[in-house]
């Protein structure tokens, strides 16, 4: 039985963008040890609102534990002085600031 043929693109048709979830170059294993939850888990529990949101009045459930000052630029992986708890549009607006700098 023949097949139909496949449809072709209209040459005025914007070619379909592949989208896929990158993962920051820079991701460091320790994200994936017991050790890290732990910490991360801890955060959340002495911090559970986004503190960028209380900064701007809002009260937000916090879901990220995010370093202060990346990691990739000297900041203190395990140091808890070096986590804060943020939601993750908080989160996703500060590390797309932070790359915006280092670039």
């Amino acid at each position: 039985m023949p097949s139909l043929p496949k449809p072709v693109r209209r040459p005025w048709q914007p070619a379909p963008q592949k989208r896929e979830y990158v993962q920051h170059a820079a991701r460091s294993p320790e994200y994936s040890t017991a050790r890290w939850q732990k910490a991360r888990l801890a955060q959340l529990a002495r911090k559970p609102c986004c503190e960028e949101c209380e900064r701007q009045g809002r009260a937000t459930a916090a879901t990220v534990a995010d370093h202060i000052k990346p990691v990739r630029l000297g900041g203190d992986f395990w140091a808890p002085t070096n986590h804060q708890s943020l939601c993750r549009p908080c989160h996703q607006s500060k590390s797309a600031s932070e790359r915006g700098q280092q670039a």
